[in-house]
């Protein structure tokens, strides 16, 4: 499989090209606010890894949770190539690829930075998913008194709690859309939307409209 991965749904900005499903190449910046500047330059430069462009079968995506601007940058981008080559689009859930490359069997918690004072997470039981992702305050998050945390976060202090620190990464989605491609390949590309969290519920936002 050749396939361009994305993550955007963080500051940091990265993009891996996959060639037979082997690592090729990672263009990765963790420059705030740059996504619309750098992400353009980084899939062309990935997209040289290939003698053709119409040798790239798929593009693997984060569709978050995270910024939602980023992750909508990133997908109006993807879209617009994907179509016009006829590749697949794979849809990565942003806290699931972190999830993949962690070993623990136990109960444990995936985070990523929010905004404010709040954190996105997903509970895990080994590889599989025992929560769907919400958003919950570190102060609340300080107080579980069982089960490891991984991700992501600048705003936690390590008297709060202990992160073991997995940084979101264009080839943790890759490798997780590699490996599970049947699960998350859908035909309908074109309904691909990114995951928008509030703190009371879990939607996925058309990303051909506003949010009002």
């Amino acid at each position: 499989m050749n396939m361009i991965a994305i993550e955007s749904s963080t500051q940091i900005c990265s993009v891996s090209s996959f060639i037979e499903g082997h690592l090729v190449n990672v263009f990765e910046t963790d420059q705030p606010m740059s996504h619309s500047k750098n992400l353009p330059i980084m899939l062309k430069a990935a997209i040289k890894d290939f003698n053709s462009i119409k040798d790239i079968d798929s593009f693997s995506i984060s569709i978050g949770p995270g910024s939602f601007t980023s992750l909508r940058i990133s997908m109006s981008l993807v879209k617009g190539i994907a179509f016009s080559l006829n590749a697949n689009i794979v849809p990565v859930p942003t806290l699931e690829s972190i999830n993949y490359q962690i070993n623990d069997n136990d109960l444990h918690y995936v985070i990523l930075d929010c905004y404010k004072d709040k954190c996105f997470v997903q509970e895990f039981k080994g590889a599989s998913t025992y929560s769907e992702p919400y958003i919950e305050s570190i102060k609340n998050l300080s107080k579980i008194e069982s089960g490891s945390f991984y991700g992501y976060s600048e705003k936690v202090k390590n008297d709060e709690f202990e992160i073991n620190i997995i940084k979101p990464s264009s080839i943790l989605i890759g490798n997780f859309a590699i490996n599970n491609i049947d699960r998350l390949l859908d035909s309908s590309s074109k309904d691909i939307k990114p995951i928008y969290l509030s703190e009371h519920e879990y939607v996925k936002i058309n990303d051909s409209k506003s949010r009002k």
